[in-house]
């Protein structure tokens, strides 16, 4: 249609450009109302999502409490699920229109009135499922979700395999979304349905439109892969798929020598996920393979993508970069928090970055466009395997900056003397193992591991404050001593159940129970005395309870296998092992990997055994180190400052406060962000092993921590929520 034409018709030349007009109207409208959708879930007065941001900062520009006045903090209100049983709660709870929401150990998302803890509803998932008992697992918390325009307001729940959608409002299910109100996580991934053993320990990361899933996998043979998915937020829609073990003609690929009969999996990122909104880039941190350590011969290779930092597109799943941490783990040294998105000054120039952190003490800082590391990163040459089958690979990447947060090696100057008798028995256990510099592989004799695999940064990840570009993360120190024992071959056709069920034991017992079911103290009991019965030891197999995942991708004639073996008291190591008909080209071995403690369980070398870093990322330079908790038995010796374990992160203010829980002590603190001086602390009901929420409802700022114990510390559980606030 020419020009000429349209002038000649007015009238209808008008209609074209009112609806131009419009249309650009529209347009606008529909980037004012994302740009608002943005701000609903990163505003500073609600901790609408997961970390506070979906950059993962784990800050708050609220300042109402600071340190003049921190101390003066009192309890505003406790909410108590009423069932304190199975692993604790780890969940960082979210703030949105003075509603807080949160997950139970059940995995129930229950909404309270963020002013007064008062409940308004509760959303059992276990009403939906067919299971013969409420499954318990560790979640993180949920995700919110709304259309641009604010409507389908709506709180996404992730149990298990599948991830529910809940009016945020009501807590009634939507049923239009997915498959009755739920997606089925156990489809859409390169391994039969009936085999997939998925677990969404981490809530998803929303994007426009877009959820996206990560989550947990067996860290055993077998396994499931843990590939990254996308999903439409309002219908359930499956999207995209990012295979994290790479298939056929996909880039890495070649990085594996895959063998026939063996399950590849893992390489997820359990931690969770962040986003840079203007980008359109999501972001996450994978784990090693399955089995995760301390053994690698049937997947030689650099294996990518475990342990890498991977950017995709949020709409297509499409790979931007990549940078991996370390290749060929065989220390179950997974990336354990997602990524934080931060922007700092170096050099004199402003510059966004990606900062990861790892269970070594290392930290990763690259540039978040490309993927390229900021501060000089060098490839070292490490120790290499002494184990037949295994090939450890040759170098390793070291960041100089920051320096580790750590110790990275272990001498006998190191080990414990908090009592003469302490440091006499763990220098005996010291000269019976071999050590090395980091990344020592396991041997057959056991090696002194240090940091072991709970050592460094956890999933608590770190608090930024873009105010002085300045990172507070909260570190361990434990060892482990890892050890390989040679198993032996057993023909399963003519193999006793007990038999068999040692051979399942041994592949995914051993790391934490130990050999032939003596312990591994003092978090994992011995299994030589069970008094349950068959179908009770069944159960908790097939379901988990407390820190034990549920062993879902077993048979039930597996699981009746593995009972007997747990009932018997005559079948030992070496006479069972995998079965001579396997199709596997690489010998088998047990993993042994006990922690490296005193004869009261305390870690074997000398405090600080936890502590609360700050870390200037302008420079990559530690500013301070303070010991994190203690241990309660300890202090009554007058043992004190020691640091312990802590399990979940750090939140920072524009108040100049850092707030943490996390530890065994079971305390909740304060600390000045400038100096790391405690300036407030609260004796929680139970371990505060999860990350607090900070948020603003009429005028009064909260701070908000799930204390749910139990575990990976081993105390108490609870069942509370407990804000604090000044008083009135």
């Amino acid at each position: 249609m020419s020009i000429k034409y349209l002038f000649r018709n007015k009238q209808w030349f008008l209609g074209f450009i009112l609806l131009a007009i419009s249309c650009t109207e529209k347009v606008d409208t529909d980037q004012s109302q994302d740009h608002q959708w943005e701000s609903r879930l990163n505003n500073h007065k609600d901790w609408g999502i997961y970390r506070g941001h979906s950059t993962g900062i784990q800050y708050s520009e609220l300042d109402q409490i600071h340190t003049g006045n921190v101390q003066h903090l009192v309890k505003a209100w406790e909410y108590r699920h009423g069932n304190p049983t199975g692993p604790g709660m780890y969940a960082n709870p979210i703030i949105i229109d003075g509603l807080l929401y949160f997950t139970t150990p059940e995995v129930n998302a229950v909404a309270l009135d963020a002013a007064t803890g008062k409940e308004l509803w509760v959303f059992r998932p276990d009403d939906y499922r067919n299971d013969e008992r409420p499954f318990r697992g560790r979640n993180r918390g949920l995700t919110y979700w709304e259309d641009v325009y604010g409507n389908n307001q709506r709180i996404l729940n992730f149990v298990k395999d599948r991830v529910y959608a809940i009016d945020a409002k009501t807590g009634q299910l939507i049923t239009s979304f997915g498959e009755n109100g739920w997606i089925d996580l156990r489809k859409n991934l390169p391994q039969d349905t009936e085999q997939v053993d998925f677990e969404a320990t981490s809530q998803g990361m929303v994007y426009q439109n877009f959820i996206i899933i990560g989550g947990r996998t067996p860290e055993e043979d077998p396994s499931t892969p843990g590939d990254v998915r996308g999903y439409d937020a309002l219908t359930g829609e499956f999207k995209w798929i990012f295979h994290t073990i790479p298939q056929p003609g996909q880039l890495g690929y070649d990085t594996w020598e895959f063998e026939e009969g063996v399950s590849y999996g893992g390489t997820n990122p359990w931690g969770g996920l962040t986003l840079d909104e203007d980008r359109g880039w999501v972001f996450f941190a994978t784990g090693s393979p399955a089995p995760d350590f301390i053994y690698g011969g049937m997947r030689k290779g650099e294996n990518l993508f475990a342990n890498c930092v991977i950017a995709l597109d949020a709409t297509t799943g499409e790979r931007i970069w990549h940078y991996q941490t370390l290749r060929h783990d065989i220390w179950d040294y997974d990336l354990p928090p997602a990524p934080i998105l931060a922007t700092v000054t170096v050099d004199g120039k402003s510059r966004d970055i990606v900062v990861q952190l790892t269970k070594q003490g290392l930290t990763f800082v690259l540039d978040r466009e490309t993927g390229e590391p900021v501060f000089p990163v060098v490839d070292l040459p490490v120790p290499a395997s002494k184990v037949p089958g295994e090939e450890s690979w040759p170098t390793q990447p070291f960041p100089l900056k920051p320096p580790p947060l750590n110790r990275t090696s272990l001498r006998e100057s190191d080990l414990s003397n908090i009592t003469p008798e302490t440091h006499e028995y763990v220098l005996n256990i010291f000269r019976k193992h071999e050590t090395g510099p980091l990344y020592t592989p396991a041997s057959m004799a056991g090696v002194i591991t240090l940091p072991g695999h709970q050592g460094g940064a956890e999933w608590g990840g770190a608090a930024f404050d873009p105010a002085t570009n300045v990172m507070f993360v909260n570190i361990n120190e434990a060892p482990t001593i890892h050890s390989l024992i040679p198993l032996t071959n057993i023909d399963t056709a003519k193999a006793t159940p007990a038999q068999r069920g040692a051979m399942i034991y041994n592949t995914a017992c051993t790391a934490c129970h130990g050999l032939n079911k003596v312990g591994n103290p003092p978090l994992f009991p011995p299994l030589t005395d069970i008094r349950l019965n068959s179908d009770s030891i069944k159960s908790i197999l097939a379901f988990g309870r407390g820190m034990m995942p549920a062993f879902s991708h077993y048979s039930d004639k597996h699981l009746d296998d593995l009972v007997a073996y747990l009932k018997s008291d005559e079948v030992k190591l070496d006479k069972v092992s995998k079965s001579d008909n396997t199709t596997s080209k690489a010998p088998r071995y047990a993993n042994i990997a006990p922690f490296f403690v005193d004869q009261n369980g305390y870690p074997a070398i000398s405090p600080p055994w936890g502590t609360l870093n700050a870390v200037d990322l302008d420079k990559g330079e530690i500013l301070w180190k303070v010991p994190l908790g203690e241990y309660p038995e300890l202090v009554a010796q007058g043992i004190r400052n020691t640091g312990s374990k802590s399990f979940g992160g750090p939140v920072v203010t524009a108040g100049n406060v850092v707030f943490i829980a996390a530890t065994p002590d079971e305390k909740i603190r304060a600390f000045d962000k400038f100096t790391g001086q405690v300036l407030w602390e609260y004796q929680l009901p139970a371990g505060g092993y999860a990350t607090p929420s900070v948020y603003m409802v009429d005028g009064k700022q909260y701070v908000v921590i799930a204390a749910g114990g139990g575990g990976k510390n081993g105390t108490k559980v609870g069942d509370s929520v407990i804000a604090f606030a000044l008083p009135d």
